[in-house]
């Protein structure tokens, strides 16, 4: 059967924060979530890249295979994204949050499960909700040309160390 509802869009449905820690990156709680920096709001829609880029297809074949038979590999994630600047230090928090290389946390995404009308950054984090969590390492924070006329913004790209998914809030 055909779905019947409206698509969801992509834009106004996401929610991203910064997490210095989360115990089980399968099950984090509302509770880490929430103790991490909502960066919703302060990320660009150009060049946001979040979660699997590909996967790996491993060939190993026998001399009895008749064909190069494959089984899905490793998946390849990616993080980054380009960041606004804030004159006031104390809404500059991307800048003053991502200050160099080699910081460790977590990127939680969360995807729709919001309202429509409700801005996903106001909606709190609950037991339940789906979410990607990406374990990382921030690579230098690059300050981004002026080339035209717009906002400052600096690209912060990171490292991953590991990736779920499709990770259930859990309760605290």
């Amino acid at each position: 059967m055909a779905p019947t509802g409206p698509k969801m869009l992509n834009t106004n449905n996401r929610a991203l924060w910064w997490v210095p820690t989360i115990a089980n990156r399968k099950s984090p709680t509302a509770a880490e979530v929430t103790a991490g920096v909502q960066l919703t709001c302060l990320v660009t829609v150009a060049n946001y890249q979040f979660g699997i880029t590909g996967t790996a297809i491993v060939v190993d074949p026998s001399p009895c295979d008749d064909i190069e038979a494959g089984a899905p590999g490793m998946d390849t994630v990616e993080a980054g994204f380009d960041m606004f600047r804030f004159k006031d230090d104390v809404e500059d928090i991307a800048w003053t949050t991502f200050t160099d290389k080699g910081i460790g946390g977590f990127l939680v995404e969360r995807i729709g499960q919001v309202a429509d009308g409700e801005d996903p950054s106001d909606v709190p984090i609950t037991t339940g909700d789906e979410v990607s969590v990406m374990q990382v390492l921030t690579l230098s924070p690059r300050p981004l040309s002026p080339a035209t006329a717009g906002y400052e913004k600096f690209n912060q790209s990171f490292a991953p160390q590991g990736f779920t998914a499709r990770a259930v809030v859990a309760a605290a």
